[in-house]
């Protein structure tokens, strides 16, 4: 798989995009309820008010108009202040997000290459990114598991060269595909075949 260069600006802020788009609609939906209902709530009492600031006053035409003006200024600055609201928590969720999946993605990858015997490379996280904890014993985890490996592929070869010492007939060492001494493990199953 080829490796794709750093990509920068808002769409780098894009791992995960369907599940990071999930979430920030989720939390589009959430805003955009309490916005509404706080706009309703707000305009309902507002025009309540302006009802009866006209009646009481019994307001002409013009002069109705002029009190209009005065509660649209609040108005328009309230929902302004909602737009704010919505744009600046769905900004800070893709961000957010970002710091989550990026490192989930790595981990995957990283997890992937475990379960198929390969030798994962150590996790790197940006210092920005979430789960770093996780990240450094993963990476722990990692190198303990190749160490005992290993040990476990040293002890295989030592008993197989003991049982030629002794003058058995071993049978063919069999390593994982993956493990480093495979060309070893060959080698010495070629050494046992020509021994009388």
């Amino acid at each position: 798989m080829a490796k794709l260069g750093r990509r920068r600006g808002f769409v780098s802020w894009f791992v995960e995009p369907y599940k990071q788009v999930r979430l920030g609609l989720a939390f589009l939906l959430v805003n955009f309820l309490f916005s509404f209902l706080f706009v309703g709530v707000f305009g309902y009492y507002v025009w309540d008010m302006y009802q009866a600031v006209a009646s009481y006053f019994q307001l002409t035409t013009g002069e109705s108009a002029v009190a209009m003006g005065k509660f649209a200024v609040p108005l328009a600055i309230g929902g302004a202040l909602i737009v704010a609201f919505v744009l600046s928590t769905i900004l800070v969720s893709v961000k957010f997000t970002h710091e989550i999946y990026g490192p989930l993605v790595s981990i995957n990858r990283y997890l992937d290459d475990m379960l198929s015997g390969l030798k994962p490379t150590p996790i790197k996280l940006r210092d920005s990114d979430q789960l770093q904890d996780l990240a450094n014993k993963l990476n722990s985890l990692a190198e303990r598991v190749q160490g005992s490996q290993r040990a476990g592929t040293m002890i295989a070869i030592y008993r197989y060269l003991d049982e030629l010492k002794d003058g058995k007939k071993p049978p063919p060492l069999q390593l994982r595909d993956a493990d480093q001494l495979t060309d070893l493990a060959a080698k010495l199953n070629e050494l046992a075949a020509k021994l009388p």
